[in-house]
């Protein structure tokens, strides 16, 4: 840690220590950092599960946890827990997808069918206990440091089981501030007896906090090459999940009629390249589905801030990412989310931020972009 950031503390004296899932790619939780980071300090404490250098796109030089509570355990801190879906994420989830995505089918292939594997080998990964790892109550802290929690997600918290559930609301009861960013988290928390705040997330900040920067992106060879090859296009992004051969038909089919609509070309892309996010494999069989009707192009760059350019510039973005969706939407880009159920944390969020519903589920005979549909 370079001496600067020791001299990192919060307005009121107190240091300010982030925490989140900074500690792997995924285009959310790295641009979530990135927007905390941006509020007015020149440095800040980053904190995840492990101990990680993501500067390279775009992220942050992150601290474990231990690590950051041996070195500034003896002062006053407010240790913030940053946005995202942080209050589901089991201490499996976390583990699995703290590891190198060539490992994965071999851990899972260990460990999935037996309970106790997993818990036993989620503890050995993250050297903790925590059921819900990313959720930190304040006594499990120095005496000093006070918890808050920043417009977080936990749409799933009533499908967790007891011993889950109750370390999360555990946890919140102790926090100085607590804020979530969709109504289903709300009134889970609600019936709970805990009186959160409602926040949109962080992230609808960006064109604010980073624009700039992204726009100085936006004018890079990478982006450029794009404007050269098409007008206009279609940011398009997919989670592997979604790569099987029937949703891959049908969502190659969607495209190819809102490009024709659009006169514009097509660019997939991933929004996380840790495990259980996206492929590139799932891109390239789109890609193949898609012809060669229209223009395509599978953007490679996995930073942070080309990715927000990439969604600035675009005519349309559509994807499973919902902070692709919240980006592009800052922009004012015309954005649908795809989701495969009303349940999901994507559709909850739009829900409860948007008058017109701005997901996408399959199937459904409705254009991708209808009129109203404008931004």
């Amino acid at each position: 840690m370079t001496s600067a950031t020791h001299q990192a503390v919060s307005a009121n004296g107190r240091r300010l220590i982030l925490f989140g899932a900074f500690d792997r790619h995924n285009f959310g939780d790295l641009l979530l950092a990135r927007c905390a980071a941006a509020g007015g300090r020149d440095e800040v404490v980053f904190t995840g599960l492990a101990a990680r250098d993501l500067r390279a796109v775009d992220g942050f030089r992150t601290e474990a946890l231990a690590d950051a509570i041996a070195t500034f355990g003896s002062e006053e801190a407010d240790f913030v827990h940053v946005g995202g879906e942080l209050l589901t994420t089991t201490a499996w989830e976390a583990a699995v997808m703290l590891q190198q995505t060539v490992d994965t089918s071999r851990f899972v292939a260990l460990h999935d069918r037996n309970a106790e594997a997993r818990a036993a080998w989620a503890r050995s990964v993250l050297g903790t206990a925590r059921r819900m790892p990313y959720v930190v109550a304040r006594d499990e802290l120095p005496a000093g440091w006070r918890t808050h929690f920043c417009a977080v997600g936990g749409v799933a918290l009533d499908a967790l089981t007891t011993a889950e559930r109750n370390e999360v609301i555990g946890a919140l009861r102790s926090a100085s501030t607590l804020d979530v960013r969709d109504r289903s988290t709300l009134d889970a928390l609600r019936r709970a007896g805990l009186t959160p705040g409602l926040r949109p997330d962080p992230a609808t900040s960006t064109p604010k906090l980073l624009g700039a920067t992204i726009r100085q992106r936006g004018h890079n060879r990478t982006i450029t090459a794009l404007r050269t090859r098409m007008r206009s296009w279609i940011a398009v992004q997919l989670a592997a999940a979604w790569g099987d051969d029937a949703t891959l038909d049908c969502v190659a089919l969607l495209l190819n009629s809102a490009a024709a609509a659009r006169d514009a070309g097509i660019v997939l892309f991933r929004a996380g390249l840790a495990p259980w996010h996206d492929d590139l494999d799932t891109l390239r069989r789109l890609a193949d589905r898609l012809g060669a009707r229209y223009p395509l192009v599978i953007f490679d760059s996995p930073r942070v801030l080309d990715i927000c350019a990439l969604l600035a510039s675009a005519s349309a973005y559509v994807g499973t990412s919902l902070h692709g969706w919240i980006v592009a939407n800052a922009f004012g880009i015309p954005s649908r989310c795809l989701v495969r159920s009303p349940s999901d944390k994507a559709a909850r969020y739009t829900d409860t931020w948007c008058e017109v519903p701005r997901q996408w589920r399959m199937p459904d005979d409705e254009p991708l972009f209808p009129q109203q549909i404008s931004g």
